[in-house]
C-alpha cells in the first residue's frame, strides 16, 4: 500500500498520522514539480493530493482515503455527528488553502470582494463552531476527527495564516497533542 503526497499538505498528514501503526509506504512527492506532476497524471486525473494505491486500486481524496481504509481495516466507527465535524474542517481547510496559492499567485487577498469575504467569513464561523465543539468534548478522542482537526491548526500556524488567540479552546488543543509520536514524525516543518 502507498500513500502520495507532500509532506506540507494536511491532508495528507492526517491521514499519515491516521496510519502511523498500519504498515504502508509514504511516497512525497512535490506536485509543482514536472516529475510530480507527472506521477499525480499517472495516477489522479484529478491531479490533487493525497492519493492511495492498495494492490491494484487507487483511491483519491483524504476523506475517501480514509473511508477506504477504515472499511478495509476496521480501526473505528464513524459517526454522522464525526462526518460533520470533518466537513466543517475540510471547509475551513479547504479556504485557507485557496487564499493561501492566491497569495502565493500574486493575488492580493484582503480586497473586499464576494470571493475573499466567502472565504474569511467560511474561516471565521469554522473556526467558532469548531471552538465551540472542542468545548463539549467533541474531540476529546484521538480519532480520525480529531486528528483532522490537530492537522488543520497546525497547517495554518506553520503558514502562519491565522492567529488563534480568539479561540483558546484550538490552542488548547493543539498543545495537548502536539507531542504525540506520530504528530512529531509527520510534522511539515522537519
Amino acid at each position: 500500500m502507498k500513500l502520495y503526497g507532500s509532506t506540507t499538505s494536511p491532508y495528507v498528514r492526517r491521514l499519515r498520522v491516521w496510519l502511523e501503526d498500519v504498515p504502508h509506504e509514504f511516497v512525497n512527492i512535490d506536485i509543482y514539480s514536472e516529475e510530480g506532476r507527472a506521477t499525480l497524471r499517472s495516477i489522479n486525473p484529478a491531479l490533487k493530493i493525497p492519493m492511495l494505491v492498495d494492490d491494484w486500486q487507487a483511491v483519491f481524496d483524504s476523506r475517501v482515503i480514509f473511508n477506504y481504509l477504515n472499511h478495509k481495516l476496521e480501526k473505528e466507527v464513524t459517526t454522522i455527528d464525526d462526518e460533520n465535524a470533518i466537513t466543517i474542517i475540510n471547509a475551513a481547510s479547504d479556504s485557507f488553502i485557496e487564499l493561501l496559492l492566491l497569495s502565493r499567485s500574486g493575488i492580493d487577498t484582503t480586497q473586499d470582494t464576494l470571493f475573499f469575504n466567502l472565504q474569511r467569513e467560511r474561516i471565521q464561523t469554522t473556526l467558532q463552531v469548531l471552538e465551540d465543539q472542542l468545548k463539549l468534548g467533541v474531540f476529546e478522542y484521538w480519532h480520525f476527527p480529531a486528528i483532522c482537526l490537530y492537522c488543520l491548526i497546525d497547517w495554518v500556524m506553520f503558514r502562519r495564516l491565522n492567529d488563534f488567540a480568539d479561540y483558546p479552546e484550538l490552542q488548547a488543543f493543539h498543545e495537548r497533542h502536539q507531542a504525540r509520536k506520530s504528530v512529531r514524525a509527520t510534522d511539515p516543518r522537519i
